[in-house]
């Protein structure tokens, strides 16, 4: 019998009834991550990624709607209290945001954030505390660590808040680090390290991580598997190395495309998607990817596709006329 996956994500819903029409920003999506693997979850903006990466360790605003089950090491968090979901974060689950400068607490240093958090979830005393903290900023490679703990993140460049909000997302050795478009604010270079840096650690300490990115060359090389998001809905599914070579889902080879590559000319035009993805709350009927597909027929416009198996290999794909069977 296959062993329980870290992290079970069935029929999971998010809705905000506040608006009219309710905003459903979710709906039926499915995502296991197996103990110190690798997820990628990819779509561009709107499609429901980060609504996801809040509902697992129940960060969602007030208000939302959550519904189907999401288990963590078999324990269920839909319906958890507030009180259970923040033990569990930092404890089991980490958590890194987009926005280093908005997530950091700007009136407390660098050493207070990271002690404090440690402090909350493991039985450390300040001393030892303490050199945990600064054990940790060196694992992140952040140089100096202990005149760093000193620092106020207005001190810090953009990339050595990053890695400090790693830091502290992982100070208290969690089992899954979730980590939410991390080099949306920085610089090619530093988030060329950043990146580095979480395939390091993942190796080192044996964390999942789920990363969350609108652009495939981010999650490329770094995850086990990439989960496709459109709508607020799963696409496509597979082992990465396999969607990036072959993709079954139109939207999937359209992000591939718009791609930037290597091997192209700096200077050449990306390809561009047509259109723009439905609104956030607006109703389509059939596959929300039609209007903006070159191989849609009739049934496309209508009926929802399913997410199916696709091969032998744990690929799904939700298409009516999935790339490989038959013409354009």
């Amino acid at each position: 019998m296959d062993a329980e996956p870290l992290l079970a994500i069935r029929e999971l819903g998010v809705a905000f009834p506040g608006a009219r029409p309710p905003v459903v920003a979710l709906a039926g999506v499915e995502l296991t991550l197996a103990r110190g693997a690798s997820v990628g979850l990819v779509g561009e903006s709107g499609a429901g990624k980060s609504q996801l990466a809040l509902a697992i360790p129940g960060l969602l605003a007030p208000g939302a709607i959550l519904s189907g089950s999401i288990r963590l090491d078999g324990e269920e968090l839909v319906g958890a209290t507030g009180k259970r979901l923040a033990a569990l974060r930092g404890a089991r689950i980490g958590f890194v945001f987009q926005d280093p400068q908005a997530a950091l607490t700007p009136h407390l240093t660098v050493g207070t954030q990271l002690i404090e958090t440690l402090r909350a979830h493991r039985p450390f005393a300040a001393a030892a505390a303490r050199v945990e903290a600064i054990a940790m900023l060196e694992r992140v490679q952040v140089p100096d660590a202990v005149r760093r703990l000193g620092q106020y993140p207005h001190e810090l460049s953009g990339g050595l808040r990053q890695r400090v909000l790693i830091a502290i997302a992982l100070i208290a050795g969690p089992d899954l680090l979730i980590a939410d478009e991390p080099t949306t604010a920085l610089d090619v270079t530093v988030a060329a390290g950043i990146l580095a840096l979480f395939s390091q650690l993942k190796a080192e300490l044996g964390t999942a991580l789920l990363l969350i990115s609108h652009d495939l060359a981010v999650v490329a090389g770094r995850c086990d598997r990439i989960e496709v998001l459109y709508a607020g809905r799963v696409v496509e599914s597979g082992p990465a190395a396999e969607v990036l070579a072959a993709p079954r889902h139109p939207y999937t080879a359209a992000l591939a495309a718009a791609t930037p590559r290597l091997d192209v000319p700096a200077d050449a035009p990306l390809a561009a998607i047509p259109g723009s993805a439905p609104a956030p709350g607006e109703r389509v009927q059939g596959c929300a990817f039609a209007p903006r597909c070159p191989r849609a027929v009739a049934p496309c416009t209508s009926e929802q596709p399913r997410l199916t198996a696709a091969g032998t290999s744990g690929a799904r794909v939700a298409c009516h006329r999935p790339l490989g069977d038959g013409p354009p």
